[in-house]
């Protein structure tokens, strides 16, 4: 089963990531096993994002008034713009992929050990009003 198909490249939030952890893998079929591990951490993979190439860039990067203009914003307002979004900016520009997975502040290491253990990094937990950092850059 291809768990990327309904996944890639979408909008993966709204106003900003609330209940969620972040991170850059490694490009190509890196985010098969973390999809495929999701189901029996209780998360249903269709909630899942996965930004890469050009087309995530889009998303990620600021526009007016779309959803890269909302994340910065959010981002600002922690003082984080520059540490987070340039990291995923330059790791998709790097050919690897960004995934978003909604997460409970309890599962949040555990999701994170699930990136980090398929090459993942800049691992992110965005809580309702903090941001902590689960991995190095």
């Amino acid at each position: 089963m291809d768990f990327m198909v309904q996944q890639e490249n979408v909008k993966i939030f709204g106003l900003r990531p609330v209940e969620a952890v972040a991170g850059l893998v490694p490009g190509g079929r890196h985010c098969v096993p973390i999809m495929a591990a999701l189901p029996g951490m209780g998360i249903e993979a269709d909630v899942v994002g996965v930004l890469h190439g050009a087309a995530g860039l889009r998303i990620l990067d600021p526009e007016p008034h779309g959803i890269g203009q909302r994340v910065l914003r959010f981002f600002e307002s922690w003082g984080y713009q520059d540490e987070i979004i340039k990291l995923y900016d330059e790791g998709l520009r790097k050919g690897e992929s960004m995934i978003v997975i909604p997460a409970s502040y309890p599962d949040r290491t555990a999701v994170a050990r699930l990136l980090a253990g398929n090459g993942g990094h800049a691992v992110f937990y965005f809580g309702v009003g903090h941001v902590e950092s689960l991995t190095g850059p």
